[in-house]
């Protein structure tokens, strides 16, 4: 959006209308509200709507109250307007600018008053800025704070334009005429001109035109009949549609029911936005559009046209967008800093609005980043951030989903690996309010020097600033239990020498494991799930152990395999874990990958060449999980999602699958917990 930061309407405030029991927010040229179904935007363009459809008329409802609580009998709605740019305008054509030794009043002198009211208005206001209010009381007439007069002022300068796109007939353009009416309105003196020379034309009577219309006249005159004159703005649609001699819009001189609705929708909105544009840059008149889902019906590229059409009208408007489309909410904060993004969720069946911050003033090289999928995570009922693709297929996989259902309301981002990614989609960092786990391998919050067999906290998650520690003791903070806890693991990681056995960097030393214990509990604080290794090891842990050599040993050659089974034989099962883990793509107890292995003789070499499962994106966890799930349940050859989500109507299978599941993957079970409270108490 162009121009300056002058914003028409500043602030809307709404108490107990329908699910909206307090919003108080402040506008800026285009606001963007988003949100999940039924969470109660559409009912913020409502209070709008009703607040105009009443501001000169009488259209009251019982439906505005609130829905929750029937003891509550009062609605407020209020819109603040800022009245400095008319303040200008009307001081400048106010009686001291005119001449007065005319003898007929000009159309200036006309409004005179007009512009005298308006600088009266403001006048109430230091800073010009009114706040005009509805209250309605269970049973009573609405009341105002400002006269009938006044409030038809306010309505003339800021007209309001609700277009709803899932009510709107896209063929049927008359609302475009009316618009265009008020646009092409004409003073007295040329409206009684340009009568006169259209009747010098139609009543010459050389035309044959004139005879009929003659005739015309005689029958309205036989009928004691007549015709009253169309107000100023139906003259000039009148006018307009005479000039273009007819009203049928067409594009590319077809009729309008032969494109698409898509088609229509999006050239529909551009023609109504610049239609409303340029009246507010010829007209007195600052309006107020709102727009309830207008990415329906629209293509990915009538999205980006849609954008451009909002983007591109002049400062003088207030817009207001209600959408599901990250499309389309991509585009407009990318290409507008004069936006507010707001983010509407239901809580206790109560629709609560919350500003969201604009990720590239806290993130300038993120807005360089974004796409359609980061913007997905605004309009999530759960995230869940991870590193890389191995996890993306975990939680991706069908029987776990089954077995699992919540995870259906889970949306999985890979993020955590590209700060300026995640900075677009943390929950954190823009007040979405949208629930969020962060699942990391432990290597990203701490190092092991293997010379120095110490431990070492990582920044990004541990930062050295002293103070930082120290703030889980303010008041605000909710646990201060942190504070004591980070305490604890400082001194922990600088008294801890860790033991270690080669060739894999195993660890069985129990405080080592009490550290990586602490360390978890304290990131869990900050939603952050830490692993005690890997996506891998969380897969391959003591209790798997069997399971994931079967499952290596069904996709390895014999030859090799042979080779293998004998190194294997001769190694303590803590050892035989983590060589496990290796082959799987994995880390070892202290964070060791194949290729950060050292001192490996050259038989050990060929086994981890020949014997490993392939690369992470080789799909062997989907295979790993059906595999598993094919196992327990016994089912053979019957093994379907279909048939597995029979086995599991069996709640007694059921509960008896999910106790197995937590036996053989604890990590991930306590993982799929904390999601499903979540999603639970959503």
């Amino acid at each position: 959006m162009k121009g300056g930061v002058k914003v028409p309407l500043t602030r809307l405030m709404i108490k107990n209308f329908k699910s909206i029991k307090h919003c108080d927010i402040s506008l800026s040229e285009l606001n963007v509200l988003i949100g999940e179904n039924g969470t109660g935007k559409t009912n913020l363009l409502d209070a709008i709507d009703y607040f105009y459809r009443n501001l000169t008329n009488s259209d009251i409802s019982l439906d505005v109250f609130d829905e929750n609580n029937r003891f509550s009998n009062e609605v407020r709605i209020a819109l603040t307007y800022d009245l400095s740019e008319f303040v200008k305008i009307s001081k400048s054509n106010t009686e001291d600018s005119l001449d007065f030794n005319q003898e007929e009043p000009t159309e200036q002198s006309r409004y005179n008053g007009y512009y005298k009211e308006i600088i009266s208005i403001a006048s109430k206001s230091p800073n010009k800025k009114v706040c005009v209010e509805l209250v309605q009381i269970k049973g009573r007439a609405i009341r105002w704070n400002y006269s009938y007069e006044e409030r038809f002022i306010f309505k003339s300068l800021f007209p309001v334009f609700y277009i709803d796109t899932r009510n709107l007939d896209v063929t049927e353009w008359e609302h475009i005429w009316d618009i265009l009416g008020d646009l092409a309105k004409v003073s007295n003196s040329e409206r009684k001109n340009i009568a006169e020379k259209i009747n010098e034309v139609l009543l010459d009577r050389s035309h044959e035109t004139s005879k009929k219309l003659k005739i015309i006249s005689d029958i309205f005159e036989k009928a004691n009949v007549n015709v009253k004159p169309a107000m100023a703005k139906d003259f000039a649609t009148l006018l307009a549609k005479t000039y273009f001699s007819g009203h049928n819009i067409q594009q590319k001189g077809r009729h309008l029911n032969y494109y698409s609705t898509g088609t229509n929708s999006v050239k529909y909105i551009e023609l109504l936005l610049q239609s409303i544009d340029a009246l507010s840059r010829i007209k007195m008149k600052e309006p107020l559009v709102l727009f309830d889902e207008p990415e329906i019906s629209l293509h990915t590229s009538y999205l980006d046209e849609l954008s451009e059409a909002i983007i591109g009208v002049n400062s003088k408007l207030s817009i207001l967008v209600s959408t599901h489309s990250s499309r389309l909410t991509k585009n407009l904060i990318t290409s507008s800093d004069r936006i507010n993004l707001y983010n509407v969720k239901l809580i206790d069946r109560y629709s609560s609005i919350y500003r969201m911050k604009k990720f590239p003033l806290y993130s300038p090289a993120s807005k360089y980043r974004v796409a359609d999928d980061h913007i997905n995570a605004y309009f999530s009922k759960v995230n869940l951030f991870v590193e890389g693709e191995t996890e993306l297929e975990l939680f991706s996989n069908p029987y776990l989903r089954i077995l699992f259902p919540q995870l259906k309301r889970v949306d999985v981002f890979k993020a955590v690996s590209d700060k300026p990614v995640l900075n677009i989609m943390s929950p954190k960092l823009t007040n979405s309010q949208v629930p969020y786990i962060c699942l990391i391998d432990v290597d990203k919050a701490i190092s092991y020097d293997k010379n120095k067999k110490r431990l070492a906290l990582k920044r990004e998650y541990f930062p050295k600033n002293k103070n930082e520690r120290f703030r889980y003791r303010n008041k605000h903070e909710h646990e201060p239990y942190l504070y004591f806890q980070r305490k604890r693991i400082d001194a922990m990681q600088n008294k801890l020498h860790v033991h270690y056995s080669l060739p894999f960097l195993s660890c069985s030393d129990p405080n080592y494991h009490a550290f990586i214990s602490a360390v978890q509990q304290y990131l869990l604080a900050y939603n952050i799930f830490c692993l005690s290794t890997t996506i891998e090891g969380a897969l391959i842990n003591d209790v798997t152990i069997g399971f994931a050599f079967e499952f290596l040993k069904k996709r390895s050659q014999q030859d090799d395999f042979e080779k293998f089974n004998l190194y294997w034989d001769g190694l303590s099962k803590n050892k035989k874990i983590n060589f496990l883990r290796i082959l799987f793509n994995g880390k070892s107890d202290l964070l060791k990958s194949e290729k950060n292995l050292k001192s490996v003789d050259d038989n050990l070499k060929k086994i981890l060449d020949k014997i490993g499962i392939g690369d992470k994106t080789s799909g062997w966890v989907s295979d790993y999980l059906d595999c598993f799930f094919q196992t327990v349940t016994q089912m053979g050859d019957s093994f379907s999602e279909k048939n597995f989500a029979r086995y599991l109507e069996d709640e007694s299978r059921k509960k008896k699958l999910l106790e197995v599941f937590e036996k053989n993957f604890f990590e991930l079970y306590s993982l799929m917990e904390i999601l499903c409270d979540i999603i639970n108490k959503e």
